[in-house]
């Protein structure tokens, strides 16, 4: 019998699915300004995008692969993520607090191009690296309630940040275990860094508040596959 650590990669499609946890490491929601609000003058804090949404689960991860040699192959990945916003103090408006109650979800839809180098293609445990690069489709996020008790103030359904397209690439490195010829199981950590986003016109007294920067995160999902 032929075991998948004969066959090799060369000529063999494959599709697996993937899931997991994604952290974000560098990158900044609301940056630090001072400036006017309704005629109220504002102080707005930094938060990063790990202050402002819950580590979240990567869901909907796809990946269809074609071997182009017995331990390299090319792959394309669909991606689905979405992240949510406990709430947060945001500022201070002529001195009192500013709270950021509710947030809209953070959402996007990606699609990304690989080229996957096993180290070990011969073993049933075969670990890789792959160079990564893609678009991510991000959704727009809108600030659903902001109030400041103290002040008798609050804002509704003001945009944050705009709908855009936004570039992105890094590297994977993990492994698999073949279940047999064709099954196999396996984790992969990424490293991804994403071109920030675009910022609503929504504050003009408040310039940059929306400037959060690129951002680096680190996806770590679990695969499941079929090769054929």
């Amino acid at each position: 019998m032929v075991g998948a650590q004969d066959i090799g990669l060369e000529d063999r499609w494959t599709i697996a699915v993937q899931g997991g946890l994604d952290s974000e490491i560098t990158g900044n929601v609301l940056s630090d300004v001072q400036g006017s609000l309704c005629d109220r003058e504002v102080t707005i804090f930094r938060r990063t995008w790990r202050q402002t949404y819950e580590p979240a689960f990567r869901r909907g991860a796809v990946l269809i692969g074609f071997g182009v040699t017995p331990r390299t192959e090319i792959f394309a990945r669909g991606t689905f993520y979405e992240m949510k916003s406990p709430g947060l103090l945001a500022g201070s408006v002529e001195g009192s607090d500013l709270f950021i109650t509710k947030l809209e979800p953070y959402k996007e839809y990606g699609v990304e191009l690989g080229y996957r180098f096993y180290l070990a293609w011969r073993t049933r445990m075969k670990s890789f690296i792959a160079p990564v690069v893609g678009l991510r489709f991000l959704d727009r996020i809108l600030i659903e309630e902001a109030f400041s008790p103290d002040r008798n103030s609050a804002i509704f359904n003001v945009p944050l940040y705009e709908a855009s397209t936004v570039f992105t690439f890094g590297v994977d490195i993990g492994f698999t275990i073949d279940l047999g010829s064709h099954f196999y199981v396996g984790l992969d950590a990424e490293l991804r860094f994403q071109g920030k986003g675009s910022a609503a016109e929504t504050f003009p007294g408040l310039a940059g508040i929306n400037d959060g920067g690129n951002r680096l995160s680190a996806p770590v999902v679990l695969i499941a596959g079929l090769r054929f």
